[in-house]
């Protein structure tokens, strides 16, 4: 006859409350987190003059990739992580006078604007 622990009955809800509550508190931090604008985003900004410009009239492509985060990971050199990830990204070739922006498939008017800055001013906040 097998015994049960009854240590181990007792515990068991605890641990189910426990892990939902850890569950809660993982997907709570990820919406928060990511899904807020970065603050240079909050502001209001004034456009450099075209004489500091990295590109005055750069031309645009604009990419929609289904791997964008992870994309734009590996060109900006950050890392995805539960809490974290780059929301889109841009990079420029002041030679060529091009910039493509890129972003994941569902995105926001910010992060398409902050890229466009980019373009046009390089690393602004860098």
């Amino acid at each position: 006859m097998i015994k049960a622990n009854p240590f181990a009955l007792h515990l068991f809800p605890r641990v189910r409350v426990i892990w939902g509550l850890g569950c809660m508190l993982f997907l709570a931090g990820c919406e928060t987190t990511t899904m807020r604008p970065p603050q240079v985003d909050t502001v209001r900004f004034t456009p450099m003059s075209e004489s500091q410009r990295v590109i005055v009239q750069p031309k645009l492509k604009y990419l929609v990739r289904q791997d964008g985060y992870e994309y734009c990971a590996r060109i900006t050199g950050l890392k995805v992580t539960p809490t974290s990830r780059p929301m889109a990204c841009a990079f420029w070739n002041v030679r060529r006078k091009e910039c493509t922006i890129v972003t994941p498939q569902t995105t926001g008017y910010n992060y398409l604007g902050h890229e466009l800055r980019h373009c046009f001013e390089g690393a602004f906040h860098d």
